[in-house]
């Protein structure tokens, strides 16, 4: 009897255990159309790593793409497909079953892909491809908005020997994707620790532009000179169509050096795609977000209704609608008010409503509590504005340290940059929210200005409070000419809803080289292993940048080392000979040395 319980004990937690796994997966990755050393080591160590992916890890599996894995599970299950096409066209069938197809599937179900393909543009659009296959033209044209443009080629052959080109490729300006984050290719970074190289070396990718970045907003670009990345340069796409999610780039992730890169780029491109799937436990919306009664005149009263809809997949249990702080007594729930636990189920909505009855001409200010399960947002506590008729309501009013909104940065030798603080502040009484801020793409010489941080909108600044933004101009260019910009900047604000902050920079010549080394650095020149020796003297808590430029004011080489190195080695054997111009920001200084590497 003993032993007839222990196996059933047994088979119901084999039973349990089956449904489990059959019930996890929520993403799969199709690894049979790639180089398996790439499939390893560019993309499964990093989706099965909880350091990169905690939330994804546990859910991730790898499966041939053919139809004895269609058959097995349902594509449409799974949130997102990973498709790793290496070197074949994006119509490849393995079977019966086609990739193309499959892709369809996913975006008529709502769900997100991932495709990653060397050679998916060349045999669509090269004549030299010899494929050109129209059906495959169109869903790259219409759903991935690509316009195509060339293959590039980063190689030369010189008789028997090819010879590699290192390059960049540069994450987009404020895309949750990109995040302009550098990537070295066909080159190795120097962390000043050690070396990171790149699991595959490029001899040519394919480059294109996007139909609308509005509606096609691209992710990386190929960086040609001087950090420059024009629309015709870009190898990553991303775009949604209903309620599904598409990232595409035409050069993969084994091209990156170093395990970073990789790894979180791989990450948040599976954030952003997973971004449209319900949360896993319970979650939220609120509508309105702010209760802003605007001017009540004194004993008169008015009312606002906010909606909570709940958007997890487990039920929102709501434990508590009520008043957190209520001066005066001046506001009320008249309806909707919870002091028991109420349940929704995903699309599910609660509604209350809220009165407000000044008594004075004055502002008040106040908040509700609202208590639920959701996933880290146990306690919400929205605000409620509202004025006393009489006086002015300012609302959201925004000031700049550039009252005439013109920021002049002056003349800056080549090839160095300038970085001005830009400070935005609220002087209203009322959150300001930025909805836009970019630089216009669309105006004169946008090239050479960016921004010297990472800046995602909508931006909220409350009142009294400011929001700093370092605007850079780049002098690394070989035209010396003043240069014209311009920001684009929306808000909520009563005084500046749209408007422009113009940029001007002017370039000059080189900047006056020092050749005795500064006390807090160190350059050595090894002329027989041809590496730049750096030495830093001093601790560093800010990032460092180096660059090396040719005469002409073209960046060849960037880096951007870990903090707090003592030491870097930069390799200058395939640079032909000349002379170059080694600039380094440190402690946010710029110290600069003439190289002259003759070969």
């Amino acid at each position: 009897m003993k032993k007839f319980f222990t196996l059933f004990i047994i088979s119901l937690l084999l039973f349990a255990i089956r449904n489990l796994n059959s019930e996890q997966p929520k993403y799969i990755l199709f690894d049979n159309l790639e180089n398996k050393n790439y499939v390893d080591s560019a993309y499964w160590m990093y989706l099965t790593d909880p350091t990169y992916m905690p939330e994804i890890a546990p859910y991730v599996i790898r499966a041939p793409f053919n139809d004895a894995t269609l058959q097995r599970y349902k594509l449409t299950d799974f949130d997102v497909a990973i498709f790793l096409l290496g070197d074949n066209r994006l119509n490849t069938k393995v079977g019966n079953s086609s990739v193309l197809n499959a892709i369809r599937q996913m975006i008529a179900a709502g769900k997100n892909c991932l495709i990653i393909g060397r050679n998916v543009l060349f045999y669509a659009f090269n004549p030299q491809g010899g494929d050109l296959n129209p059906e495959v033209q169109k869903f790259l044209s219409d759903t991935l908005g690509i316009d195509y443009l060339t293959r590039l080629y980063v190689s030369r052959q010189s008789g028997n020997k090819i010879e590699y080109w290192s390059f960049n490729v540069r994450g987009a300006f404020g895309d949750p994707v990109g995040q302009s984050i550098v990537k070295w290719c066909n080159m190795g970074f120097n962390t000043g620790q050690e070396v990171w190289w790149p699991l595959a070396i490029y001899l040519s990718f394919d480059v294109f532009k996007s139909k609308d970045p509005n509606k096609f907003p691209p992710v990386d670009h190929f960086i040609r000179t001087n950090n420059d990345y024009p629309d015709d340069t870009i190898v990553g796409i991303r775009t949604e169509w209903g309620t599904s999610r598409l990232c595409f780039w035409s050069i993969g992730f084994e091209a990156f050096a170093g395990d970073i890169p990789r790894g979180y780029q791989l990450a948040r491109a599976m954030r952003w795609l997973k971004g449209n799937i319900a949360p896993d436990g319970a979650a939220y919306d609120i509508d309105p977000n702010i209760v802003d009664f605007g001017e009540i005149q004194p004993g008169k009263s008015d009312t606002i209704q906010v909606t909570i809809t709940s958007t997890g997949k487990l039920d929102l249990k709501i434990e508590e609608i009520d008043f957190w702080e209520n001066p005066d007594d001046v506001f009320e729930i008249i309806s909707g008010k919870i002091t028991k636990t109420k349940t929704l189920k995903r699309g599910q909505t609660h509604t209350f409503t809220v009165k407000f009855t000044p008594k004075e001409r004055i502002a008040y200010k106040g908040s509700i509590s609202i208590k639920t399960n959701a996933l880290y947002n146990e306690y919400y506590y929205l605000d409620v504005w509202g004025y006393g008729g009489g006086i002015e309501a300012k609302g959201p009013i925004l000031e700049t340290n550039f009252p005439e909104n013109k920021i002049d940065f002056g003349k800056v030798k080549k090839p160095t940059s300038k970085i001005i603080e830009l400070i935005l502040k609220n002087v209203g009484d009322k959150t300001l929210q930025i909805s836009e801020f970019k630089i216009d793409t669309t105006y004169r010489d946008y090239k050479r200005f960016d921004f010297a941080q990472v800046l995602q909108v909508p931006i909220y600044i409350e009142p009294n409070d400011s929001f700093k933004v370092k605007v850079r101009f780049s002098a690394a260019t070989q035209e010396e000419r003043i240069y014209y910009g311009r920001i684009r900047v929306e808000t909520n604000a009563k005084n500046n809803n749209i408007f422009f902050i113009e940029l001007q920079g002017e370039v000059e010549g080189f900047v006056n080289v020092d050749e005795e080394n500064s006390s807090d650095i160190t350059v050595l020149q090894d002329e027989i292993d041809k590496m730049l020796e750096i030495y830093f003297n001093q601790t560093n808590d800010i990032p460092l940048k180096v660059s090396l430029f040719n005469e002409l004011g073209k960046e060849i080489l960037f880096f951007t080392p870990e903090n707090n190195i003592k030491y870097l080695k930069i390799s200058y054997k395939n640079l032909p000979s000349g002379k170059y111009i080694l600039h380094i920001m440190f402690k946010n200084k710029p110290f600069t040395k003439l190289i002259n590497i003759i070969k």
